[in-house]
């Protein structure tokens, strides 16, 4: 009797300790995902929808009949895309689920469809 008393003890003792254990880091949600997807013009009433899709830190992007690659950047949270003159940032913002696109004097918000 005082042997099974010993082993229950035992049991208790190491599912206590491994429930108790170090726990596994919480997985946050990649910021770079929220670029990702079928978006139109929240400005305009334009037809054509943007495709945005990913593959790590590179972002492909189609838009009618134009494809353009473009880099996310860390620092500043956008997708960097280079047409040829200048950098364009593409901002994803949270609150609204609408990317922000700034160049030069102009700015444009684009939409998820859904």
């Amino acid at each position: 009797m005082k042997t099974l008393v010993g082993r229950l003890l035992a049991v208790l003792l190491i599912g206590l300790v491994g429930a108790c254990g170090p726990q596994k880091p919480k997985v946050e949600a990649d910021m770079r995902d929220n670029f990702v997807g079928e978006w139109k013009s929240a400005d305009t009433n334009a037809q054509t929808h943007t495709r945005i899709k990913r593959t790590g830190d590179t972002f492909y992007i189609h838009e009618g009949i134009n494809d353009l690659v473009g880099t996310y950047d860390p620092n500043v949270e956008s997708i960097m895309i280079d047409n040829g003159v200048k950098k364009v940032p593409v901002k994803y913002l949270p609150e609204t689920d609408q990317l922000l696109i700034t160049g030069g004097q102009r700015e444009a918000k684009f939409s998820r469809v859904k």
